[in-house]
């Protein structure tokens, strides 16, 4: 019989995206079926995950009496393993006969798929992995249906402004990537969340005769599968970074006020390039506000870009 894995996972797509290698591990090593635990965003990361069996939905609530739902439905079963990412409370008014734990006191000077490496049973790095139904790669090419590849997916949004390399370098970008042989004709996909559609047009407005398909506010599991029929993702740090990433999709990270020591997409196809700053020189300035900040990405120049992204194809 399947032994009972209660996993208290991540409210954001990225952090949740990283986790799935981990997941993936606790699974084959305990012979386990998966309940998770997770933000709205992160839900369809995990659908299609081999041995979840539940999902629960965490919706925060003043007071953190959003942990006392979730306790009221998980302390029925006497849970095999529980493991908690968030150091959450109610680990400890559940039955458990094993509880793995990522302490917060944890290195934070480890990259995020490292420090989950702390915890995992496998001897190697548990790098993400997504699986992606074939409902998902059918609503994928309906997307694209009308357009001639080659692909190459563009991620020109990021969670806060600090982080998004400016829209006219994303432009300047795609006008050299189509003068290579093997790139003529390319259709870049702009890809980004909900909310985010008017930076996608920016870039679009920027781009004149080129071919882009914008499918920033798509769905996150079809935007995973547009991934998959792509030559290569390039875009700023954030979930979807990862998410590509962990699709197997040659993915370059651009990073500037994030530290790509600790949040490089993780996979044998991927690089970051970064500004001559580092994270520290660009933040640790008294008026510092991530919330307000404008783009702290300026001094990436396109021409580095453009290297990493011959480098990575090998070209």
């Amino acid at each position: 019989m399947k032994k009972q894995l209660l996993f208290i996972g991540n409210t954001r797509l990225g952090d949740a995206v990283m986790s799935t290698g981990l997941l993936a591990s606790l699974c084959n090593n305990y012979s386990a079926d998966a309940t998770i635990v997770c933000g709205k965003v992160a839900v369809p990361i995990f659908k299609s995950f081999p041995n979840v069996k539940n999902i629960i939905q965490l919706n925060k609530k003043k007071y953190s009496m959003h942990w006392f739902e979730i306790w009221k439905e998980v302390k029925k079963i006497k849970w095999d393993i529980v493991c908690d990412l968030r150091n959450t409370p109610i680990i400890w008014f559940i039955s458990a006969k094993k509880r793995i734990i990522l302490s917060p006191k944890e290195s934070k000077t480890l990259h995020r798929i490292a420090r989950l490496h702390k915890i995992s049973p496998d001897k190697n790095q548990p790098i993400p992995k997504v699986w992606i139904s074939s409902r998902d790669k059918i609503e994928a090419k309906s997307y694209i249906k009308d357009s001639k590849g080659p692909y190459v997916v563009i991620g020109p949004t990021a969670n806060w402004n600090a982080k998004i390399w400016p829209a006219e370098k994303f432009a300047e970008l795609l006008k050299r990537i189509i003068t290579y042989r093997l790139f003529t004709g390319t259709t870049f996909i702009l890809v980004g969340g909900p909310g985010e559609e008017n930076i996608g047009k920016e870039v679009e407005s920027l781009s004149e005769n080129i071919n882009i398909i914008n499918l920033i506010g798509k769905p996150i599991m079809p935007t995973a599968a547009i991934f998959t029929l792509s030559k290569i993702f390039i875009g700023n740090d954030s979930g979807l970074m990862h998410l590509a990433a962990a699709t197997g999709t040659p993915t370059l990270g651009l990073f500037g006020p994030t530290d790509d020591k600790l949040y490089a997409p993780s996979g044998k196809n991927c690089m970051t390039v970064r500004t001559p700053e580092t994270p520290s020189e660009l933040m640790d300035i008294p008026s510092f506000d991530h919330r307000t900040s404008g783009s702290l990405m300026h001094t990436l120049n396109v021409s580095v870009v453009e290297k990493a992204f011959l480098k990575l194809l090998s070209l």
